[in-house]
């Protein structure tokens, strides 16, 4: 086990009530696992994707990574924890500074993270993070964001969160922004990252066909509840709650 996640419960106000986004969530994630999380929108799946990320802090519960608690973490323990665990948004380019060419963009976090590096060693890397990505850098590190389609940014962006060679990755609904032909390219792309890498995923989306594509295991999220998790195909063929047999029906019908 690489994450868990013990009763994550998240409270919002909202116009002076409050609102709860999450409620006693908990799961595991194993080492080289994808584990999809699907619901509907307000389920609380981004939210907790967020949480076990540690761009947001629980109102009670803990997340704990290789056995520790990230809310504990303190100096290089916690400086490990943010390049361990990378995020890959919905839209890429909300993401990406306009002005900044993609060579800066992708040497920024190596020069952050890893200070001793050349210049030509961190050419050298972005450079082989963009092949891998299925991204010529002779025609794209010395572009902005603006040049670029939304699923080639999208590859840009897997490159990013790759370079610092995490050991999750955590996608928020990738894929969503995409048309068809785009979705499937990202999606086969990171099937066959995670067979190359071996980097553990948590796949968050509101289709459950695109979940169980990429999958080990689906987690259904409803009104920040875990309605069930269990193995991909046996979620799809035998879903035992009525939320996710609606899922299931409409991605299929």
């Amino acid at each position: 086990m690489i994450l868990e996640a013990t009763a994550i419960t998240k409270d919002f106000k909202v116009k002076q009530k409050k609102f709860r986004a999450l409620d006693r969530v908990s799961f595991a994630l194993d080492e080289k696992e994808v584990l999809g999380i699907v619901g509907e929108s307000g389920s609380g799946k981004s939210t907790l994707g967020e949480i076990v990320g540690g761009l947001q802090k629980p109102t009670s519960g803990s997340v704990y990574y290789d056995g520790k608690d990230i809310s504990n973490l303190n100096g290089d323990d916690k400086k490990l924890f943010r390049r361990s665990v990378q995020f890959v948004f919905q839209s890429p380019k909300e993401t990406m500074n306009p002005y900044f060419s993609i060579r800066t963009i992708l040497a920024e976090p190596l020069r952050i993270n890893y200070r001793k590096l050349s210049k030509t060693e961190i050419e050298r890397s972005i450079s082989d993070m963009l092949i891998r990505v299925g991204m010529d850098p002779k025609n794209t590190l010395s572009y902005r964001p603006s040049h670029f389609s939304g699923g080639q940014l999208q590859r840009i962006a897997i490159a990013r969160a790759l370079l610092l060679d995490p050991r999750i990755l955590i996608c928020d609904e990738c894929t969503s922004s995409l048309d068809v032909s785009l979705q499937a390219q990202i999606l086969n792309l990171l099937v066959s990252l995670k067979k190359e890498i071996g980097v553990s995923m948590i796949f968050i989306s509101h289709d459950i066909s695109v979940v169980r594509y990429i999958s080990d295991r689906i987690m259904v999220m409803k009104d920040g509840h875990v309605v069930e998790i269990g193995e991909s195909d046996e979620i799809i063929t035998s879903p035992k709650d009525s939320y996710t047999k609606t899922l299931v029906e409409t991605a299929y019908r």
